[in-house]
């Protein structure tokens, strides 16, 4: 992020304001606010959502892995960036969970071959295989968001986005969530961009930090 600025359609004021961030290649970074300080208008200007479907106004410069996002929207942006958000029911589209991540790849036209090879690589790193014929409706809130990050990286990404992945969570699935991001992070170097407005989640970033009136902080360890 470069002097970046958003300021949406009708507002009086910008949701971000001068923001300068840069996350270095396999770093998991992590950004704090409450509710509507425009966390997720951070990571939208991450894959290009912002401003090219939500509108508004964007000044300054972002770039994700040497891609100008001002010029690249996020049908373009889709090998780079995985996005996990927090309600991953919402963000399925097909009913079993070995489909719902061979459609992330289909919609890249990942050859059948490499497709059924990535399938069953993802299922076993995020130690899914067992739920690979299981309905998506079926599983915990935990199971879902662990499909969820399983889509996410199916297309082999440079960077995840992590939408507050344990906000609809109890503790302990928040911690087995968080562990595979972490783990993820740690074994296969991609970068990890997360928001939350839980402050526990900062034990696992290298970098902190803190969202409010559109302006972006490093907090101290």
């Amino acid at each position: 992020f470069e002097q970046v600025s958003v300021t949406y359609d009708g507002a009086a004021e910008p949701t971000l304001r001068d923001v300068n961030l840069r996350v270095d290649e396999g770093e998991l970074c992590l950004v704090v606010g409450r509710t509507g300080v425009g966390k997720s208008t951070l990571l939208g200007a991450i894959n290009g959502l912002v401003p090219h479907f939500t509108g508004g106004l964007l000044a300054g410069r972002v770039t994700v892995d040497g891609h100008d996002t001002r010029t690249h929207p996020p049908r373009e942006l889709a090998d780079v960036v995985g996005v996990v958000g927090q309600d991953p029911l919402s963000g399925f589209v097909t009913d079993v969970v070995e489909e719902e991540l061979a459609y992330a790849m289909e919609q890249l036209a990942v050859p059948p071959a490499t497709m059924r090879k990535r399938v069953e690589e993802t299922l076993d790193l995020l130690g899914i295989a067992d739920l690979r014929h299981r309905s998506v409706r079926t599983l915990s809130g935990g199971q879902q968001q662990r499909v969820a990050i399983a889509r996410a990286l199916s297309n082999l990404p440079r960077l995840i986005l992590a939408d507050e992945p344990t906000g609809n969570l109890d503790g302990r699935s928040s911690k087995e969530v968080m562990d595979v991001l972490k783990s993820i992070n740690d074994h296969q170097q991609i970068t990890t961009v997360l928001v939350t407005h839980d402050p526990k989640v900062a034990a696992y970033a290298r970098r902190t930090f803190h969202l409010e009136g559109g302006r972006l902080k490093e907090l101290a360890r």
